[in-house]
């Protein structure tokens, strides 16, 4: 594997300070709102490399699952937001407050600061890492004073690690401030902590899964009535082609008390009807609202 990396932006710069977190179920959460959170990153875009992490239930399941191999990535990162109401319902019956910002509300309120800007020279220079090459043009069509660029990133990243490391270099011999890592975990986590091992000097990295998807259509979130029944939040909702990821027999809001491995057994069931979602095959049936795993969205359908 060649190691060499053409990094533009190897001199350290000026380092930040981490944010408040509290810890939850081993792992750190940030306290800051979503307002804030994005007026953070945009303010210190131009600080030395950090990346943000949005643990949701299928996270700290995997973090718990692989703790020597994921714990240090989540405790190294700058910032880390809880993207789950159902972490953060749980929390909150232990006394803890974990304000809930959602990846992909995060990158959609982002990138609208940023386009509203009203000096060029003041938005920062963004990498979209993840989709294809086409959602491009829906994004210059939504953010049309944006700068980006759109790395589209291959297959099975999670269980290969050379490409991982071409991904990564990629990134660091890129002109960006900010990164949009949109590649499922823990590939996302695992390749933005590569960046700063090879040596990227500046720039935030953020860890937001399927938020351009759900941006430019390619996937549509859950109606908030359903997020809120099933304390999935905008884990996965495919639609009738790919299934949302809720399995309703795994679902249940069960008890709160903790599995053999130190997980609530609520969590784990979300994460595992998450995990069985993405397993399934396209839904090719358009009519029903309800099929018979899932909830989907009839095609050609929206979320409120």
């Amino acid at each position: 594997m060649d190691q060499s990396v053409n990094n533009p932006r190897a001199v350290p710069a000026i380092e930040m300070p981490k944010p408040a977190h509290a810890e939850f179920l081993g792992l750190p959460f940030g306290l800051l709102s979503l307002l804030d959170a994005v007026q953070l990153i945009i303010a210190s875009c131009a600080a030395s490399y950090r990346y943000v992490v949005t643990p949701n239930a299928y996270h700290v399941v995997a973090v718990h699952d692989q703790p020597a191999r994921l714990l240090p990535i989540y405790r190294g990162a700058w910032l880390s937001l809880c993207d789950s109401r159902i972490l953060r319902a749980l929390a909150r019956l232990e006394g803890r407050s974990l304000p809930l910002v959602t990846g992909s509300d995060l990158v959609a309120t982002l990138l609208s600061a940023l386009n509203a800007s009203p000096q060029a020279s003041d938005r920062p220079r963004l990498l979209i890492v993840g989709p294809q090459p086409s959602a491009a043009a829906a994004l210059r069509t939504a953010y049309p004073n944006l700068a980006f660029d759109v790395l589209p990133a291959p297959t099975s990243l999670a269980t290969d690690a050379e490409k991982r490391f071409a991904v990564a270099r990629a990134c660091v011999e890129s002109d960006w401030d900010i990164a949009l890592l949109c590649l499922g975990c823990p590939a996302q986590e695992l390749i933005a902590q590569q960046i700063g091992e090879l040596g990227r000097g500046s720039g935030v990295a953020l860890c937001v899964g399927a938020a351009i998807d759900f941006l430019t259509g390619a996937q549509v979130r859950a109606p908030l009535w359903l997020q809120r029944l099933f304390w999935s939040g905008p884990i996965a909702w495919r639609g009738p082609r790919g299934g949302c990821g809720i399995d309703t027999s795994s679902s249940r809001r069960e008890s709160s008390a903790s599995s053999s491995s130190g997980v609530p057994r609520a969590l784990r069931a979300a994460s595992a009807g998450f995990a069985a979602g993405t397993r399934r095959r396209p839904h090719t049936a358009a009519a029903s609202f309800k099929c018979g795993h899932c909830l989907c969205l009839p095609r050609g359908s929206r979320s409120p």
